[in-house]
């Protein structure tokens, strides 16, 4: 199951970008450093000697951790499984190309590429939790597209507004008072009783 801000291996966007590029510049400072504090020459054919390995192990864990959790290694937790196999899968790969893989640099590549492989995702964690996240809606996730319903105005059909609403002097419609009420049904020739025109009165 991917989670929120996880991208799923059939959709990678910026996060995965990012990810990829963070990834790939940590190991290449890691061994340019190394190169540099070891007094050897800069020259592309040495740096990939020193880098392939290391590259391997996190393609490598880049792979560990897409299979198993079906997303991009961009968080946090997913730094753990890329940092173990880009240090010791890199230096399985030293060993067997005949490069060194004394304790000492061992130690300082493990610390190194853990400060900082996880060390980015902590950061990039950090500023997740401070973004607010969009409350989801009740019938999220259920298949339901609710949208804005327009209401048709009605105006004033009665003409309420131009006669001042219904009351007693409104000309013409309104509510007859009661003393009129007899008046009324008489001249309009009304049964108050039945509410509806007599049948002896000429239409």
């Amino acid at each position: 199951m991917v989670r929120p801000r996880e991208e799923a291996l059939s959709s990678p966007g910026p996060r995965t970008a990012l990810a990829a590029g963070l990834d790939l510049l940590v190991v290449a400072a890691f061994t340019l450093i190394g190169r540099r504090t070891h007094d050897e020459p800069f020259d592309p054919a040495g740096w990939w000697e020193t880098a392939w390995p290391f590259l391997a192990g996190l393609l490598i864990g880049w792979a560990v951790v897409a299979m198993t959790s079906r997303a991009w290694p961009t968080r946090l937790w997913h730094g753990l499984p890329v940092w173990i196999s880009t240090v010791f899968a890199g230096m399985a790969f030293r060993d067997t190309s005949g490069q060194g893989t004394a304790l000492p640099f061992v130690v300082v590549a493990t610390l190194f590429l853990g400060v900082t492989l996880l060390g980015w995702r902590a950061v990039l964690w950090l500023l997740d939790r401070r973004r607010p996240q969009a409350r989801r809606a009740p019938d999220a996730g259920r298949g339901r597209v609710h949208e804005p319903v327009e209401h048709t105005p009605v105006g004033d059909p009665l003409g309420l507004d131009e006669l001042g609403g219904p009351g007693g002097t409104a000309r013409g419609r309104g509510v007859v008072p009661p003393q009129d009420r007899d008046r009324v049904a008489r001249e309009l020739g009304l049964d108050q009783r039945q509410g509806s025109r007599r049948d002896d009165e000429p239409t």
